[in-house]
């Protein structure tokens, strides 16, 4: 086993494979980079926003399509289509170049989405005023993906592909555990330690800390924008981390439990994935799990 590091998708990118597995992985998670950002102008996502019928790659749509059914499993409170409300918001470049916007512009609310993919044609087209933004749910499941290449035909039966804290791990009966920390958003010292299951488990962190920004009258704002409202997650929670068996539904679920809440989150998760863990931190640091922490 080797460990790379690296930067993708504004993230820090650590692989934990056989040294011959690198450059594939690398690879692939750059043409994800390049077919989803809402920065170039270039990419599928770009040009979907621009307006349609627009002719995607088979990556896209079919990100895109599993996106759209955790729209409809989750009623609505996972949202593929957030772009326009992140651009009126301030986020419209990369993250590290994010300053304050010039006007602030009424919220578009969201009514119900108005897309259609055309899988024969390989299309895609949106309603006026509606924006892609795939962000963290196609970091995800493109990390979800190249997990699961790994493991076909037990290739890799040991390995971790971790990109910004959201990762895969797995791992056979009786190997060696894998063990994670989760950072406190609001404190130095972490929340505590998880040691991840046999198979594969999947873990996703989502925070109203790690990207926020100030508009010109001062309010924090976020990347997490509530559907409902069109303004970003106003709940008492600050971050959310699930663990389960797939880093796109992780990556879903840890979003949902931002914008219901401490309370009202666990509950609704476990109608989704019983089988699913979580650690939530509210606003004034309180610490939340299912799970027992070290």
């Amino acid at each position: 086993m080797e460990v790379l590091r690296d930067r993708v998708m504004g993230t820090d990118l650590m692989l934990v494979l056989p040294p011959g597995e690198h450059a594939a992985v690398l690879e692939w998670l750059r043409t994800v980079e390049r077919t989803f950002s809402r920065f170039d102008p270039g990419s599928d996502t770009s040009r979907v926003n621009a307006g349609g019928p627009v002719v995607v790659s088979e990556l896209f749509l079919a990100a895109l399509d599993e996106a759209c059914g955790y729209l409809g499993a989750t009623g609505g409170l996972f949202s593929p289509f957030l772009g326009a409300e992140l651009a009126r918001l301030g986020y419209d470049t990369d993250f590290a170049l994010v300053g304050t916007p010039d006007v602030a512009a009424a919220p578009l609310l969201m009514g119900a989405p108005a897309v259609h993919l055309d899988h024969d044609r390989r299309t895609v087209t949106l309603s006026p005023g509606l924006a892609v933004d795939l962000g963290g749910f196609v970091k995800g499941w493109s990390v979800q993906r190249a997990a699961e290449a790994r493991r076909e035909g037990g290739r890799v039966p040991y390995g971790m592909i971790d990109a910004g804290g959201d990762l895969v791990a797995w791992r056979p009966e009786g190997g060696r555990p894998w063990r994670i920390g989760v950072e406190h958003p609001l404190r130095e010292r972490p929340v505590g330690t998880l040691e991840l299951p046999a198979g594969t488990a999947a873990v996703a962190t989502s925070s109203v800390v790690r990207r926020s920004w100030r508009d010109r009258a001062g309010t924090i704002l976020h990347h997490i924008v509530d559907p409902r409202t069109g303004e970003p997650a106003a709940s008492d929670c600050a971050q959310a981390t699930v663990i389960t068996a797939d880093l796109a539904a992780a990556e879903v679920y840890a979003t949902c439990l931002i914008l219901l809440g401490t309370r009202e989150g666990p509950e609704w998760l476990a109608g989704q994935d019983p089988d699913a863990r979580w650690i939530t931190v509210d606003r004034d640091g309180r610490v939340r799990s299912s799970a027992a922490l070290s």
